[in-house]
């Protein structure tokens, strides 16, 4: 039997990956592609770290070993923390399958912002206490990065960025023939081309499989925001309460594309709809 071809495996993953399971989204029911835990875990990992690598470290923090103070984001989160998570999984029962526990992070970063992973680490870059100086505004900032998680949107972006990639392997067999044969018989500039073309298929595919998911991330936007409102509602807030606490804040102060998505969650609290019954995400997921 011959070997099988990197086409082949790939499509093979990606029919495993389509075919693993489908889950209903929080926000409207459509159906969401699942992917085997490990795998989903090793990507959301690379992404995350991708993600905090791209952000400036904050370079003016001088702190000693152990440091913290009373009122601290670390203390904050300390005490916010454990409550969203006995809510998720008071809420959802069916979530400890996928995570095991919720992990909080605070990292020196340069720009305010959140960031996660499929299994349950939750990062707030430091900046992000300026923008929630209360109890309300840091529970939602931390709920709704918890919702990406708990609605699984990086399954949903890892099925997006395989079938991307299978597609590029499909629909450009041109440069997938000279990449082959530049491995089997070509050497020096003829090599460097094959090696131009299998870079512009690589990066066709990323540059693909990443306009897809940014196309999503509005409705990703909007499902992450209506777990983080049931979450919150365990803890007795409710949508014009998180509204208010984020009144104060100087909107102008950090300007960056993760803030844009915060007041535009925050504008939303009061939309029509806003709160999803969660109950939902429970029984379309044991249908499956």
């Amino acid at each position: 039997m011959p070997a099988p071809t990197a086409n082949t495996l790939l499509a093979n993953l990606c029919a495993c990956a389509i075919l693993g399971g489908c889950a209903s989204s929080l926000r409207d029911g459509h159906s969401q592609p699942m992917v085997p835990a490990p795998l989903s875990a090793v990507y959301s990992d690379v992404n995350l770290e991708l993600k905090l690598i791209a952000i400036a470290d904050d370079l003016n923090r001088c702190t000693g070993p152990g440091w913290s103070a009373a009122g601290s984001i670390e203390e904050r989160v300390a005490r916010i923390g454990p409550s969203l998570t006995a809510a998720a999984f008071r809420l959802d029962s069916d979530l400890r399958e996928r995570v095991e526990r919720f992990e909080f992070i605070i990292a020196d970063k340069s720009e305010p912002g959140t960031a996660s992973n499929s299994s349950g680490r939750i990062v707030i870059m430091r900046p992000v206490d300026a923008l929630a100086p209360n109890e309300a505004a840091l529970a939602f900032v931390v709920a709704r990065e918890m919702g990406h998680v708990v609605a699984m949107h990086h399954d949903e972006n890892v099925v997006t960025s395989l079938i991307v990639s299978g597609l590029a392997q499909i629909f450009l067999p041109v440069a997938s023939v000279a990449r082959i044969i530049g491995k089997l018989f070509l050497s020096g500039t003829a090599a460097a081309s094959t090696a131009t073309a299998s870079a512009s298929v690589t990066a066709t595919s990323f540059l693909g499989s990443q306009a897809v998911i940014t196309a999503y991330r509005p409705k990703q936007r909007e499902e992450a925001d209506a777990v983080a409102m049931k979450l919150l509602a365990e803890l007795g807030y409710d949508a014009p309460a998180v509204a208010a606490a984020f009144a104060k804040v100087d909107r102008k102060s950090s300007e960056t594309e993760w803030t844009s998505h915060l007041w535009a969650s925050v504008d939303g609290l009061s939309a029509p709809g806003s709160a999803i019954p969660f109950e939902s995400h429970q029984a379309s997921v044991r249908a499956q």
